[in-house]
């Protein structure tokens, strides 16, 4: 008995060893797909030629510019860096290579003649401020955004204002009008919808009009404000007299869309500082419009620099009825320099701060790894003349090579 049970116990040992470890059959290989064979994005190498960065660093001599695709993936002197084997090189001959440059305040962008004349001439981007047409057709979003001969487009939309406040008041027109503090958020998020990239609000009093113009409140403001930089997105506020101003500071934008024309104080200047606001002078504006506003900006330009302000170039490009400068915007570096800017900082405000305007601060603005390959090249040193900032040699927008001597 004792026998028969070791048996029957062994034999259940086996068939439970048997269900545990079943034969498997032996798998026949099978054929695996190779991966597509990936041919690497040749890179571009600028050498022999001047940097100058855009975050208003000294310039570096002799340097090297690679880029592959889009981006920027070295830059430095020639001693440091390594030029990849196959890379196209393309000797500078000691020209000038800067950061694309930017017109942060333009309007009538949305037009290919006038993205491309900017373009050719250096200027990669254009922050219109105030859109013709609005929402922008996509069939023409489709071809500027898909072609490198065109400069980016960065756009405020339309003017959040209250019913009857400028632009409309003055101008006609179209605007994003709100009534109530509670329809400043679904403005704001209404825009951004449509494709805004920054937001623009009016805070026109009407004095320089000679008429009062409604408002928007401090309490609309601050939730307009509050929507936009919680969608990570800026507030550029068009003003142009002291009082205006000051509601700008106290309730929160982000740059200012026009120098002042009436004395600004040292209260004001300090405040725009602490708070870290840009300016964008467009002192092309107040040339054209004249009747004595160009002598006051040049002045409050002048002192706000001195004391240490952040500037960014725009002209209000087709904001008035006279002609504007179309392409580099030569005529607006000269008045900056006339107003105590010194060219390495006119070049930092068409570039560096010029994105930071723009909401672009991460991806352009200046010659460094991984941004944007946004390139102008001229002729010349533009440190010790800016007229060669009109001698354009190359242009390179988004890594492709769109202007060449």
């Amino acid at each position: 008995m004792k026998l028969k049970s070791v048996l029957k116990c062994a034999l259940l040992m086996a068939t439970l060893a048997s269900c545990a470890t079943p034969t498997v059959p032996t798998p026949t290989p099978a054929t695996i797909a190779p991966f597509p064979a990936v041919t690497p994005i040749p890179a571009l190498a600028l050498i022999n030629g001047t940097l100058i960065d855009g975050t208003g660093a000294d310039p570096i001599k002799d340097v090297v510019l690679i880029i592959q695709g889009e981006r920027i993936v070295a830059v430095g002197p020639r001693s440091s860096i390594e030029i990849p084997e196959g890379a196209q090189i393309i000797d500078m001959q000691g020209t000038t290579i800067l950061p694309g440059f930017f017109n942060a305040h333009v309007h009538g962008a949305y037009n290919e003649e006038k993205l491309a004349a900017w373009a050719k001439e250096g200027v990669t981007t254009v922050r219109d401020l105030g859109a013709y047409q609005w929402p922008p057709s996509q069939v023409l979003l489709d071809r500027i955004e898909k072609d490198n001969r065109y400069a980016r487009l960065v756009s405020g939309g339309i003017f959040i204002t209250p019913p009857n406040g400028y632009p409309i008041a003055v101008f006609g027109g179209k605007g994003h009008t709100i009534s109530t503090t509670a329809e400043a958020p679904l403005a704001v998020n209404e825009l951004l919808d449509q494709g805004a990239d920054v937001i623009k609000i009016s805070m026109e009093s009407g004095r320089i009009f000679g008429q009062q113009i409604p408002m928007l409140t401090t309490e609309q403001v601050k939730a307009i404000v509050a929507t936009a930089h919680q969608s990570g997105t800026r507030v550029s506020a068009h003003a142009t007299f002291s009082s205006d101003l000051k509601r700008a500071i106290d309730e929160g934008v982000d740059d200012v869309a026009h120098m002042i024309v009436d004395p600004v104080n040292d209260d004001l200047i300090k405040a725009m500082l602490e708070r870290n606001m840009y300016w964008v002078p467009t002192i092309e504006l107040w040339m054209n419009v004249g009747q004595g506003q160009d002598a006051n900006v040049i002045v409050n330009l002048r002192r706000y620099v001195a004391a240490g302000g952040q500037v960014a170039l725009g002209t209000d490009f087709e904001g008035y009825y006279t002609p504007f400068q179309l392409g580099m915007p030569t005529k607006e570096i000269a008045w900056l320099s006339e107003a105590g800017m010194t060219p390495m900082q006119i070049i930092v405000a068409a570039t560096k701060n010029a994105a930071h305007v723009s909401n672009l601060e991460k991806e352009l603005g200046t010659l460094e790894i991984g941004k944007l390959a946004d390139v102008l090249i001229v002729e010349g040193d533009p440190l010790q003349n800016l007229k060669a900032l009109s001698n354009v040699q190359y242009v390179i927008h988004n890594g492709e090579v769109i202007r060449t001597p």
